[in-house]
Parts: structure tokens; sequence; C-alpha cells
């Protein structure tokens, strides 16, 4: 699970790479955005992969504390039966 960190840098290292059964939540005010870029680098060793975005105004602090806007869907994440 990666919570608003897909920067613009970690899409270009080639050094970073992701396994298995990604869920990513981004704010939509936040600077740091999709995880689509990363995912696509990283094709090959990506299980599944689903994102979301939020938009609370809060840009990065809408993940300082926790809010429902991300909990309820991370919660919802962790329970599912059937990986997709």
């Amino acid at each position: 699970m990666i919570l608003a960190a897909c920067t613009s840098g970690l899409a270009t290292k080639v050094e970073i790479a992701i396994y298995g059964h990604l869920f990513s939540v981004y704010e939509t005010s936040d600077s740091v955005g999709s995880c689509d870029n990363v995912v696509a680098r990283n094709i090959n060793t990506v299980s599944s992969y689903k994102e979301i975005s939020i938009s609370t105004g809060k840009e990065h602090g809408a993940f300082f504390t926790p809010r429902k806007e991300w909990i309820v869907p991370v919660k919802a994440w962790l329970k599912r039966k059937k990986l997709q």
C-alpha cells in the first residue's frame, strides 16, 4: 500500500522496484500524484494495481492524521477476499 508516495522522482528511479499487489491513495491537491508511471515501469512485478484519489484540499497533510476519506478504502482493500 502506498499513501501519497509516488513522486516524479520515484517514477524515474529504476533501482526502486515495486512487487506484488499495490493499492495507492493520493490527494488531488497534493503535488505527489498517481502511481501510474511507477506501475508502468514495474509492469512485470506488480501483480495487481488499484488506485484512488481523495479530495480534501489538505494537500500532503491529508495523510498526517487518520481520515475517513482514505481509512475506509484502505480497510476495504485489506479485507478483500479475492485478489483482483
